[in-house]
């Protein structure tokens, strides 16, 4: 085919005449006809050049977890269930996952993508809670709400979030109540961690330097509490690493959220309290309980079936997920002007995140898969 043909962005036809100013087939006008061909050439390489990035990193994230071949990242599945109505015996069929009589044998684990839902309808659920706290406050200023302004518009994005992944762990070895127990004791415990860190080594100002310290230190403090949950043989797959990880992430996120918007209050600054709570939620998927997720899942991939040691903390292959979990973590709370108005640093950390989070459970499937193979 010649270089010299472009193809009409209404019919679709060939027009290998660069320099006419409509197509011959369906009388289009070119805009800038002169350089229609090259525009075009242009955008079409930029796309490539934007689909061979995103499948780079995906690959190379891909081998850093042991996995090989091609990557399939099945995003819609992840939501497509939301969509659709379910019964009262779903919700409960769910909500019973993890016991000692559900559990399902090893070989009987789906590797199929999971397609949770329950996570939309426990966020509706917060999501309604909030508006009609925010609601008493406004309508009849009845200072009793602001608790369960704060509480709520703390716990909302982030427990959903757990519920997420909770529905994600195809093994379902792990009951709601453990998890929910994780979360908060994992999350105040975490913050203890951290806060015996931050003593010893003081962030100071949130600068360059104070944003990497900061990182490294809140890391290793839910890290510390991860690896504690994570310790025992049962929980030897990745995505149980994904689940403990994002339940202490999420506690931690949300004690942390509801501090910063107490703080706001008893200074009178309302608006001040009511933005945190916004900001934070919103972004609250890409930061604590990704992070943690991702360290949780890399500390499962090489452990395995195994008693946790300090072997598998040193291990390589962990220690490269642990860094880019700090790496994100200190690069979110650098003061970075570039698109600062528009969060843009933040919503570009949160994408990547959950690039190497939706290859985590990719990694993770392909592990059951291998295992159902091996029981076969």
């Amino acid at each position: 085919m010649s270089e010299d043909i472009n193809y009409c962005p209404n019919c679709g036809a060939k027009n290998s005449d660069t320099s006419a100013r409509f197509c011959g087939n369906c009388g289009f006008q070119f805009y800038n006809n002169r350089n229609y061909y090259r525009e075009q050439q242009n955008s079409k390489t930029i796309g490539e050049q934007a689909k061979n990035t995103f499948d780079g990193f995906v690959n190379k994230v891909n081998t850093m977890a042991g996995g090989s071949g091609q990557v399939e990242l099945k995003l819609r599945d992840l939501v497509t269930n939301v969509f659709e109505k379910h019964s009262v015996e779903e919700r409960e069929n769910i909500f019973i996952c993890g016991t000692a009589r559900t559990t399902p044998r090893e070989q009987e684990i789906s590797s199929e993508w999971p397609r949770p839902w329950l996570y939309s309808r426990v966020f509706m659920v917060f999501a309604v809670t909030f508006i009609v706290l925010v609601s008493l406050l406004k309508l009849f200023h009845n200072i009793n709400a602001y608790p369960g302004i704060i509480f709520i518009g703390a716990l909302a994005v982030p427990f959903s979030l757990l519920v997420f992944f909770w529905e994600v762990n195809a093994p379902r070895n792990i009951n709601i109540f453990d998890v929910t127990k994780i979360f908060f004791i994992g999350g105040v415990f975490s913050l203890l961690v951290t806060l015996i860190l931050d003593s010893m080594f003081s962030t100071g100002q949130l600068d360059y330097s104070g944003a990497i310290l900061t990182g490294i230190i809140e890391e290793i403090g839910k890290l510390v509490v991860v690896a504690y949950f994570l310790k025992g043989r049962k929980e030897k797959y990745i995505l149980n690493g994904l689940l403990l990880g994002a339940a202490v992430g999420a506690g931690f996120a949300v004690f942390e959220t509801a501090g910063y918007g107490f703080r706001s209050l008893i200074v009178g600054n309302y608006s001040a309290m009511m933005s945190t709570i916004y900001l934070r939620g919103i972004f609250a998927f890409g930061s604590h309980i990704v992070w943690a997720a991702m360290s949780g899942a890399a500390l499962a991939m090489v452990k395995k079936g195994n008693i946790l040691t300090m072997d598998h903390i040193m291990n390589a292959q962990f220690f490269k997920f642990f860094v880019i979990a700090i790496g994100l973590h200190a690069i979110w709370d650098m003061p970075i002007d570039i698109g600062s108005d528009i969060h843009l640093v933040q919503i570009m950390l949160t994408a990547i995140a959950w690039i190497i989070i939706l290859v985590l459970i990719s990694v993770g499937l392909k592990q059951i898969s291998n295992l159902n193979f091996r029981n076969r």
